[in-house]
């Protein structure tokens, strides 16, 4: 999908901003916070139903105002659709061609957003939940099964981890560990294929970031490789009953990022890791749009603070030469390289408010 039209009212310091952007690049400029970065997470919010920001309701929405709201129409080429989300302190509406949904992955469905930010290092920085959500988000658009067992294993999960906690006996304990042995090993299998053929693309665009380097991504399971998931279930019962959680299983998976066999989160500097990730991303958009007959929305915050100006021209030509619609924020237009695109639109963002112009 792509985004026709995006309106929104009263998100952060954006009182009522509507835009048409284009089906490829659109550069959105303006001072440090003028709005361009509350701009992009409009978009991510339309996809995620959640701020890359990690933010609080009361921060998105605009001093002294009861919600905001964002209305979006998309396009996968054949049909229009129109999404509308209000969000306020107490409640959140999510709405598709004027009906009322309730499960935020239809939104993921009809909206796929990669999005690219100061934050993004923590791919590679911070816990394995970040890395999961990473391998996750390409399962759920290539493996249409995937998302139903993940489902199912967590709500089995939840009611044996309810179970252990109130130090029920172990026949009651054991009730869900059939579930949960045939979804992770569902979910283990989606997650390796994935991995698998991402690292294939990994090594055909490594060489314009990492010329001299070997990246691989390993997958840990999240239980002992050498066992049987329900056999570790069964043998670490009793410590699951002291912790009051079940401690091995597709959840505490990992995904191990290598540089020439070297750990990414120790080994290489800071400005390797934010390139090495921005890699990672354009990989997995290049593995979306081979699977997919649908468009992508990749949003770049701020991507001239992020990368050199070598590194930011191999990846604006990279984007021109994909299918996928392009939001791209920087202070000055003339930061970013962008004479590989055919077409575009620019965006002023000042004090609030957007102003458009043609490449």
């Amino acid at each position: 999908m792509s985004l026709l039209s995006l309106e929104i009212l009263q998100f952060r310091n954006l009182q009522h901003v509507r835009i048409e952007p284009d089906a490829g690049l659109n550069i959105i400029s303006g001072v440090n916070a003028a709005g361009k970065t509350s701009l992009l997470e409009s978009i991510f919010y339309l996809s995620y139903g959640r701020s890359f920001r990690n933010s609080q309701a009361r921060d998105l929405i605009m001093y002294d105002k009861d919600f905001f709201r964002l209305l979006s129409k998309t396009s996968d080429g054949h049909h229009d659709y129109q999404i509308g989300i209000q969000k306020s302190i107490k409640d959140q509406i999510i709405r598709i061609n004027q009906q009322t949904v309730t499960r935020v992955t239809e939104l993921s469905a009809l909206l796929p957003v990669i999005a690219l930010h100061p934050d993004s290092h923590h791919l590679i920085t911070a816990g394995p939940e970040y890395r999961r959500q990473f391998i996750d988000w390409g399962v759920f658009h290539v493996e249409h099964a995937f998302i139903k067992s993940w489902k199912d294993f967590r709500r089995a999960l939840s009611q044996r981890n309810a179970a252990l906690r109130n130090n029920e006996s172990d026949r009651v304990c054991n009730l869900w560990n059939q579930v949960l042995v045939e979804n992770a090993e569902f979910i283990q299998k989606s997650r390796c294929q994935y991995l698998e053929e991402l690292n294939e693309v990994l090594k055909r665009i490594s060489g314009l970031f990492f010329p001299d380097n070997k990246i691989t991504l390993e997958y840990r399971r999240g239980w002992t490789e050498d066992q049987d998931y329900l056999f570790q279930l069964q043998q670490t019962l009793v410590r699951d009953k002291e912790k009051g959680f079940t401690q091995s299983g597709p959840h505490r998976a990992d995904i191990k990022i290598k540089l020439d066999n070297k750990s990414a989160q120790t080994s290489i500097s800071r400005g390797q890791q934010k390139k090495l990730v921005a890699m990672l991303k354009l990989a997995q958009l290049e593995m979306f749009i081979q699977s997919s007959d649908k468009t992508c929305v990749l949003i770049y915050d701020d991507l001239p603070a992020e990368l050199d100006s070598e590194n930011r021209r191999i990846i604006m030509d990279m984007l021109a030469s994909m299918k996928v619609q392009v939001f791209v924020s920087a202070i000055e237009n003339s930061q970013l390289e962008y004479s590989s695109w055919n077409s575009g639109k620019m965006f002023h963002v000042e004090h609030g408010e957007v102003s458009t112009t043609s490449l």
